[in-house]
């Protein structure tokens, strides 16, 4: 593969995550200037609380990706632990399978996030504004029928 067909085809993959992004309502996302050059780290720039790096290889190099994901967001001025690699499975059409690799412990950082309750202890105010609000939908319903 040509020099200049394999940055096109990292481009697009890059373009595609930065749309993925967005599509979830994640916030405005774009590629880093330069992205691949190695002057600038990371190859999206986003409001996400991780450096990304993406990998769209014909033959996928695993363990060494993760070890340029790491450095590359320890010496961008993020946490050395906050790293996502972005990688498509070539084994399928460009982009129909990818994958995000990140560290064990901020995957089950992200999943405890998700588990929150949001409201962690009984409030009263709470309580009394759905109880009146359960007391007037009941009135409605009953004017209704």
């Amino acid at each position: 593969m040509k020099i200049k067909s394999s940055k096109e085809k990292g481009k697009r993959f890059e373009k595609f995550i930065c749309h993925q992004i967005e599509e979830m309502g994640l916030g405005k996302s774009t590629r880093t200037p330069g992205s691949g050059s190695g002057k600038l780290k990371a190859d999206i720039f986003s409001n996400l609380d991780f450096s990304l790096e993406c990998k769209n290889e014909v033959q996928t190099n695993f363990l060494p990706n993760i070890d340029q994901t790491k450095k590359e967001a320890e010496q961008g001025n993020w946490s050395k632990e906050k790293w996502a690699l972005i990688t498509r499975d070539p084994r399928f059409p460009e982009f129909q399978e990818v994958y995000a690799t990140i560290d064990l412990w901020q995957f089950l950082e992200l999943l405890k996030k998700g588990s929150e309750p949001l409201i962690k202890e009984p409030d009263k105010d709470l309580k009394w504004k759905l109880q009146s609000l359960k007391q007037i939908c009941q009135s409605i319903i009953k004017r209704l029928e």
